[in-house]
């Protein structure tokens, strides 16, 4: 049966979402752990004319490491493999380590990797078609996540990082769990990762370094590199970071679960990262502090497009970092970090965030864990859907997302701007579903300043909390001021442009707007405000006739992505319902 699109009438607007729109990513269908394994086709090497030579390499037990020294030259295995420490070591150019479908269990006595890099300025690796699973002694990795890793250009007999770029890290299946252990570990420019599946099995335990820790999957490990592509990757329950980008990359198809035993345990991420393309990935979050996608960094940020991604995240532990108190009483619930579907904080610019769906749903009483031990734990976990901010002159765009953040914790926040500095931040167009609070306009954890425009977006009330509100200010008592634009913004089930908590003169300046588009211009009939902290109430000043803003406004006129919801104007003298002869005539045209 063909879908048909869900139309949504407010005001003279028609919204058409196309239900058959496909999201997220699948991961993995071509390694051991995949069901079809032995019928599909491996992914090529992309350098395979240029290796000319061919060494069969037989299994067994390998006290020492397999050396591949000899460029051009394609080393197949031809049995399983139990290695004292590193399996294969690289020191040669244009080389093909292939499992050929075998196993090797690796670090089985002392610190050691699957395959790692033997020496400096080799290029052109590739790593493919088998397994590589750590093994009983199950070593622990540094802070930095690296050591004793399946895949890596850190080499724990030599401690070094090589790195090696070109490389092709294909069809593998991994598993992995020691301590700060982290999976495909590897530094250097243009590599291609796909295919793999990598399986994180350490499940209750602490980082030895939460501000780096362990990652599944990346390019560029200890280094800004450029040109990497990660693509139909599965990540099994990290417990830190899936993938971690560079710049100049491109992540895509890829199924990743987060299993989070530290604050900031994010699917994709790159601080300060420049040039990515994020696109069709699934990612499912639990644990501590599950994050979807975040970037930031200062000036640094910059030039991510990021769409059709499918986000679902859920604080489900609490750690040590903000559990302290636990051990003393384990009877009472505790505040965890927020779960977030998107950050972006530090800064960020020319930010493209479209077409991804957020679920996350919080609780207060939830019972949890307490990760570093397991034991069981009563949580107040919380979430925002977006938790965005940009720096002065930054510009940065958040357009037709479907958000949900439902559920008792404290912080249920849809969309959050924090720590923001911007005019340039435009939150458009987007659904957003709350059980708290649709936007909050400064928090905790910051100021919204400079005014970013909130235009277009349907805001929706979840439930019956008696706390909730549309639009709300939760900053504590230090400076923080909450500013910005609310134009044509739509509002069901409850919410409502009069449902709003703005704390006026808590040592912050409230200053809000609220208007319409007339003739491609943003025009404001009235604000909300606190006349510049001197005022204890919300005080409301109208325009007549509706004023202009000289402030940054996003550009009109712009194809929207193929799969975007369209906004249609239309009008008409008979009610519009969905059955509406009149309607159904009009669609014909629009959806053809």
């Amino acid at each position: 049966m063909k879908a048909f699109p869900t139309l949504l009438i407010v005001a003279g607007i028609l919204f058409v979402h196309d239900s058959a729109f496909a999201m997220g990513g699948t991961g993995a269908t071509c390694n051991p752990s995949t069901p079809n394994w032995g019928s599909c086709t491996l992914a090529p090497v992309p350098f395979a004319d240029s290796v000319t030579k061919t060494i069969n390499v037989p299994g067994g037990h390998w006290e020492t490491p397999y050396e591949a020294t000899q460029n051009n030259t394609h080393y197949i295995l031809q049995g399983d493999v139990s290695a004292d420490s590193v399996g294969f070591s690289v020191k040669a150019n244009y080389v093909i380590i292939d499992l050929n479908g075998y196993t090797i269990t690796y670090n089985q006595v002392s610190p050691g990797e699957g395959v790692a890099m033997g020496t400096y300025n080799k290029t052109y690796v590739a790593v493919r078609n088998g397994s590589l699973i750590q093994g009983a002694a199950m070593s622990e990795g540094d802070e930095y996540g690296r050591g004793n890793n399946p895949v890596g250009v850190w080499n724990s007999l030599s401690n070094w990082k090589f790195g090696s770029s070109n490389a092709h890290i294909a069809n593998l299946y991994m598993k992995y769990g020691g301590r700060d252990v982290g999976g495909i570990t590897w530094s250097g420019n243009n590599g291609l990762f796909e295919q793999n599946t990598v399986e994180d099995t350490y499940e209750f335990g602490t980082l030895k370094n939460r501000m780096q820790g362990s990652g599944a999957i990346t390019g560029s490990k200890g280094t800004n590199s450029t040109g990497n592509i990660f693509r139909y990757n599965t990540i099994i329950n990290t417990r830190k970071n899936g993938i971690s980008t560079g710049h100049d990359a491109e992540v895509y198809g890829n199924h990743i679960t987060i299993r989070s035993i530290s604050t900031n345990s994010v699917g994709i991420a790159e601080y300060a990262g420049q040039n990515v393309k994020v696109h069709d990935n699934t990612i499912i979050g639990t644990g501590e502090h599950p994050i979807g996608i975040m970037t930031g960094g200062g000036d640094g940020a910059n030039n991510w497009e990021i769409y059709n991604n499918l986000i679902t995240v859920e604080t489900t532990a609490l750690g040590e970092e903000y559990g302290k108190k636990f051990l003393a009483d384990k009877t009472k619930i505790y505040e965890t970090n927020s779960a977030a579907g998107i950050r972006v904080t530090w800064g960020g610019d020319n930010i493209h965030f479209y077409n991804n769906e957020i679920t996350i749903v919080t609780g207060y009483g939830k019972v949890g864990v307490y990760s570093p031990t397991g034991e069981p734990a009563f949580l107040d976990a919380g979430g925002k859907g977006m938790f965005i901010g940009a720096y002065a002159g930054e510009f940065s765009t958040y357009e037709n997302n479907r958000i949900s953040v439902t559920g008792d914790g404290t912080y249920t926040y849809g969309v959050t701007c924090s720590h923001s500095f911007s005019d340039g931040m435009f939150v458009l167009n987007n659904t957003i579903t709350s059980s708290q609070y649709n936007i909050v306009i400064g928090d905790d954890y910051g100021a919204c300043n400079n005014y970013p425009l909130f235009q277009g977006n349907i805001l929706i009330k979840s439930g019956s909390n008696p706390k909730y509100q549309t639009i709300a200010n939760t900053y504590n008592s230090t400076d923080r001021n909450a500013q910005a634009r609310f134009v044509d913004n739509i509002y069901q089930n409850g919410a409502s442009q009069e449902t709003i908590a703005l704390r006026p003169q808590e040592k912050g300046v409230t200053d809000v707007y609220f208007g319409s588009v007339i003739k491609n211009t943003q025009r404001y009939d009235y604000r909300l405000h606190d006349n510049t902290g001197q005022s204890t109430t919300l005080l409301r000043e109208d325009f007549s006739p509706p004023i202009t803003l000289n402030y940054a406004k996003p550009i009109l006129g712009v194809e929207k992505p193929q799969d975007a919801p369209k906004i249609i104007r239309i009008t008409s003298t008979e009610p519009l319902l969905p059955e509406s002869p009149w309607l159904l005539t009009h669609l014909s045209t629009v959806l053809r």
